[in-house]
């Protein structure tokens, strides 16, 4: 009797020791008071076999939900997965799967997550080491409140309601497409360098960094759409001079009667053009100030207000009468180019603008 005694103390001491040993490398077993005498060297070897999980990685699925994923470990019965709060891991649950999906987590927030496996050896779980720590977060909500603050001539400024997140992301629609513009941590942006009298499209969206280090970002919903149309130039544009010349070279076109009534004698009609409209276009482009005649040059300055193009037009207007008038057996082409750096009858940056025949 005290023989079998000693026995069971000697396997129930050697039990303790390897359960000991088994701990310092982070294996987790029950106590040996728990376990029958029997069987208590087996399960702290059971122990020792459970694997480490490696792989463990996630993705965002909403504001409000992470999915776990990781490498199966050989042998393991379950999972038990964990979340630090406080700066202590705490268990959210166990999972026979290599998935597990952590639900209503706040928006835009940073989370840290463990899992380690576990073997059920006689009813009892018995735990391998932890994984490495993963941190991830949850995608900010929906931007809201965006508006066009203000509009310049060359300039829209955006606004909207703060939300909790790292950043905001600007984008502009350009030729079809959605581009990320600008980001910023504030609720407003000024959109710059835009053209005047322009329509423009803007939306965005908030974004939440889960480690600075690997730039990893997770993206909140795009806000609605916002349309802004930029204030018209108090200044001369392109585009007033594009629509100045467009108008200019209808009313040359309209005063050339003898043209209108003769162009099938000249420039071997029939085998280059066959229209009115083919030898206007022709004229048009072949002129050049070097290759044509004319008789004065007018400037434009790139400084002058839009509403000089009006009075320009008017007084062009009464040029093209005078010259129509002075000679009808041409057609007198209104050409029209940039000189930023000026030219001899005005060295300041201009328009050059030339009735040439």
């Amino acid at each position: 009797m005290g023989s079998e005694m000693c026995i069971r103390d000697r396997k129930k001491t050697a039990a303790v020791v390897m359960a000991a040993m088994l701990m310092g490398t982070g294996a987790v077993v029950p106590a040996a008071e728990d376990m029958g005498i029997f069987s208590q060297t087996a399960i702290v070897a059971e122990a020792a076999s459970v694997g480490k999980v490696t792989g463990l990685k996630s993705k965002t699925l909403s504001n409000s939900e992470i999915q776990l994923k990781w490498s199966k470990v050989k042998g393991a019965s379950g999972y038990t997965v964990y979340m630090r709060k406080n700066g202590k891991y705490n268990k959210l649950g166990d999972c026979k799967g290599t998935s597990y999906t952590v639900k209503k987590l706040p928006n835009a927030t940073r989370e840290n997550f463990k899992v380690r496996a576990y073997k059920t050896v006689k009813g009892k779980k018995v735990y391998g080491e932890y994984s490495a720590n993963w941190n991830t977060a949850t995608n900010p909500q929906a931007c809201k409140g965006l508006k066009v603050s203000s509009v310049g001539t060359d300039s829209v400024k955006l606004s909207w309601t703060k939300i909790g997140c790292t950043n905001y992301r600007i984008y502009q629609k350009i030729k079809g497409e959605w581009k990320e513009i600008g980001k910023t941590t504030g609720t407003s942006y000024t959109v710059k360098k835009l053209a005047p009298a322009t329509k423009y499209q803007f939306k965005i969206r908030a974004c939440k960094q889960d480690d600075k280090k690997t730039n990893n970002n997770h993206y909140g919903k795009y806000s609605g759409v916002v349309t802004a149309t930029t204030k018209k130039s108090d200044k001369i544009t392109q585009a007033d001079i594009d629509a100045m010349k467009a108008e200019l070279t209808a009313y040359s076109r309209e005063k050339a009667e003898y043209i209108k009534k003769h162009y099938t004698e000249f420039w071997k009609y029939g085998i280059d053009y066959n229209t009115l409209e083919e030898y206007f276009s022709m004229v048009e482009r072949k002129v050049s100030p070097q290759s044509s005649s004319y008789d004065r040059v007018d400037t434009i300055s790139f400084t002058e207000g839009s509403d000089f193009c009006n009075k320009f037009l008017s007084m062009y207007k009464e040029y093209i009468d005078y010259e129509c008038k002075k000679r009808d057996d041409v057609y007198y082409v209104v050409y029209i180019e940039s000189c930023p750096n000026g030219l001899d009858v005005n060295s300041d940056p201009c328009w050059a603008v030339y009735l040439l025949y």
